[in-house]
């Protein structure tokens, strides 16, 4: 005698497929929790290790800090503080640009482990990216290396009175509204290298924390102040350490 064989009812394959999509959803969810974790951590290596290469770059430059950027070797070319970029690089276009991270100031002072940062995209805001091949996400205090074209006096880090608040490196980004495919209804999230008294790119990637490193070689996390959030994508958590024209955790100055 055949067997008979049991098809699903329909509420039984709906009971099936809502324990599936609710087991998608919970394994999902923590698999997006994994990432976060795991690119905040590169974030947070990524400035200590510039913090190791920091110490050993002042060591053998009497102290003084590097420049945020200068003339390349070659004619069109520019040395940023974070690597070259080559000439006609600009001319590719974002996204495509060309950088040689080995050839900047610190390139034979960072380690290799400095890794293109994952967490620029966390931000819930859409991501440009500068250069081809990866992005760092750090800003350099210019006020310590010449400010934004490198030539103004650079700072001698023996002279900053409480170098354990002085911040060197944080996380960075800025708000673009003025380069395609960015424009002022649709603004995007952007790599970002320097910080100042009046630049809005200090990011705090890290729940509303910037992580940072200070020019004593620790590193921590200073929490962005609410009143300066770019109002364009608030929720992309970009803004300052303090008001525009202060320089509290960039120079000299009672930080309390």
């Amino acid at each position: 005698m055949r067997a008979k064989t049991r098809a699903f009812s329909l509420i039984e394959l709906l009971v099936g497929v809502g324990i599936v999509a609710t087991l998608a959803t919970v394994l999902g969810a923590a698999g997006w929790k994994a990432y976060e974790r795991s690119s905040l951590a590169i974030s947070a290596s990524n400035i200590r290790q510039l913090c190791v290469g920091a110490a050993a770059y002042l060591g053998d430059n009497n102290n003084v800090f590097w420049p945020y950027r200068s003339d390349g070797p070659e004619s069109g070319g520019v040395t940023w503080w974070f690597g070259y970029e080559p000439p006609g690089s600009s001319a590719l276009g974002e996204g495509n640009r060309i950088l040689r991270p080995e050839d900047g100031p610190l390139g034979g002072y960072v380690p290799a482990s400095v890794r293109p940062d994952p967490s620029l995209k966390l931000s819930g805001k859409a991501f440009k990216a500068k250069y081809k091949f990866g992005y760092l996400g750090v800003g350099y205090n210019v006020l310590l290396g010449g400010k934004w074209t490198g030539t103004a006096t650079r700072v001698n880090a023996l002279t900053l009175e409480k170098p354990g608040e002085i911040v060197v490196f944080t996380t960075s980004a800025q708000v673009n509204t003025f380069q395609s495919p960015a424009s002022a209804s649709n603004p995007m999230l952007e790599e970002f290298y320097g910080i100042d008294q009046r630049e809005v790119t200090v990011h705090g990637r890290n729940a509303g924390y910037a992580m940072v490193g200070f020019a004593n070689g620790s590193a921590g996390f200073l929490p962005i102040d609410p009143t300066t959030l770019d109002k364009r994508a608030p929720k992309a958590n970009v803004g300052r350490f303090a008001p525009i024209g202060s320089t509290k955790y960039l120079l000299n100055q009672t930080n309390n």
